[in-house]
């Protein structure tokens, strides 16, 4: 059966029930379909096998899907063949594809970016991984934007290993003139070119020129974009691959851009702020001189919790101390808050005790922890009749995009370590969890190794607190993954073994 004749109805490996088709591209279909043995609703590509280069692409699609764990690439369920066709069954990403929005919505700069800052830092990931990958094919049309505005990067039929030689294919206008080379030999400023065409085409509504010095000229003669944004695509858009930005420094330079506006708004309200300091510093430091001893007394029980953690966590001496220390209503209302998170999020995800958890959850400030009403609902979903583990991984999901977004801050990655434990406990693939909240871990890693002393966030002693907890979260882990991946290796040896006496 061809893959356009496929029908409604139709089930496929005994298995997956067609829904209705969902896309195309030039030797592939894509179908919504049902699974009919977990009941989960899911994306099967149909490719010709007889087409060219289809057992290549194919090939590579399911290397980089098995190999890629992180939120913003859709997980692959299963791979198969016939005589006719090239399965690929992967998670289905509700939403519409980015060319879609751009040219019946008209981004604003910062929505732009704040969408191009996602898409870096999910190529970032592919090409930090242990064998460094290039997506190779990023445009409008392969970004689904999902209800929470998400960008999801999909199809990765041409995606190649760092280092590799790759076929000369591509996209006119959004691959760079070396990929066209036969037998090329690519770096992740391919992707960095592509990322920048990118840019470009969501936020002039108009496809790049496939000619390198023409698109170029283009960008620096838009009417739509700003200075910034001239400066930073000419960069990541240079017809010579030397002149392009790395991915680092190009998620580097997208924060610094998006931090403009605050930066200059800060400085315009510098001088109402040191006239009210003015005004009223006699009345602050008579309320510092009568809170001294309160203060010193909850920075000698802080230190002390800040001793009793393992492996990157408090211990439950730690949160003993912690609840002390909120009890005493000796803490700032910053501290106390972050206090509060603490206990909630070892409640939840170390001793699962989740009424004690959304107890906590509950007394957190709205407007400071604007995500509390997602955290109350995850307690919800693992008690009693509400348990439902897909909805947990949606609500995460929805987490980590919106905190993400974040400028850095020492709450962000107390969020995202949160996140990560979300992730390992609640994905119904153990292993798939772990690797997830690896992932998250890292980008939090990462993000705090790039911050520099002009930028927003000052490299305060908390943070680097952080960073070392991180360090050793991701320690932690790795070796649970490496145990996990020992054991998962001595029960397929022993299933093999079995098979052979059978």
């Amino acid at each position: 059966m061809k893959a356009k004749d496929i029908k409604k109805g139709t089930v496929i490996n005994s298995r997956y029930e067609v829904l209705y088709p969902i896309g195309k591209g030039g030797t592939s279909h894509v179908y919504l379909v049902a699974d009919k043995h977990i009941g989960r609703t899911l994306a099967l590509k149909v490719m010709d096998r007889k087409a060219i280069g289809t057992l290549r692409f194919a090939r590579s699609e399911i290397e980089a899907l098995r190999c890629v764990r992180y939120p913003l690439f859709p997980a692959i369920h299963d791979a198969f063949g016939d005589e006719s066709n090239i399965y690929i069954v992967s998670e289905y990403v509700r939403g519409t594809s980015l060319r879609d929005i751009s040219f019946t919505t008209d981004l604003s700069r910062d929505e732009a970016l704040l969408i191009l800052q996602q898409i870096c830092m999910a190529l970032k990931y592919l090409h930090d991984m242990k064998r460094p990958m290039l997506y190779l094919d990023l445009k409008p049309d392969n970004i689904i934007m999902d209800d929470e505005g998400r960008p999801h990067l999909i199809d990765f039929g041409i995606a190649g290993w760092l280092a590799s030689r790759h076929l000369p294919v591509g996209t006119p206008g959004y691959s760079p003139p070396e990929q066209y080379e036969p037998d090329a030999e690519l770096d992740e400023r391919a992707d960095v070119f592509a990322m920048g065409m990118t840019y470009y085409s969501i936020r002039c509504k108009a496809p790049p020129d496939p000619d390198p010095a023409k698109a170029l000229s283009n960008i620096r003669h838009s009417r739509i974009l700003g200075s910034s944004e001239k400066s930073f695509l000419a960069r990541c858009c240079a017809p010579e691959r030397e002149r392009r930005y790395t991915t680092p420094e190009a998620l580097k330079q997208i924060r610094r851009i998006r931090s403009i506006p605050d930066k200059l708004r800060k400085r315009t309200e510098i001088a109402a702020i040191a006239l009210g300091l003015l005004i009223f510093s006699g009345y602050v430091a008579a309320a510092l001189t009568g809170r001294f001893r309160q203060d010193r007394a909850a920075a000698q029980l802080v230190e002390k919790a800040a001793v009793c953690m393992e492996d990157g966590q408090y211990t439950s001496e730690g949160i003993g101390i912690i609840k002390a220390c909120i009890n005493s209503r000796t803490l700032s209302k910053e501290c106390e808050q972050e206090f509060i998170f603490e206990v909630a999020v070892n409640s939840m995800l170390f001793e699962k005790d989740y009424k004690t958890a959304a107890l906590y959850f509950s007394k957190l400030e709205p407007d400071e922890y604007p995500e509390a009403a997602d955290y109350l609902e995850l307690c919800k979903l693992q008690t009693g009749f509400d348990h439902d583990p897909e909805r947990a991984l949606e609500v995460t999901g929805k987490l980590f995009s919106d905190i993400i977004k974040r400028s850095p801050s020492k709450m962000k990655y107390e969020n995202l370590i949160f996140i990560a434990g979300c992730y390992e406990n609640y994905d119904p693939d153990p292993s798939e969890g772990l690797r997830k909240s690896i992932s998250v871990l890292r980008l939090a890693l990462d993000e705090i190794g790039t911050i520099e002393e002009d930028d927003a966030v000052e490299r305060a002693a908390d943070l680097v607190n952080t960073k070392n907890r991180l360090s050793e979260l991701i320690a932690v882990k790795e070796k649970r993954m490496r145990i996990r991946q020992k054991k998962e290796k001595m029960i397929g040896d022993s299933n093999e073994i079995k098979k052979e006496y059978r």
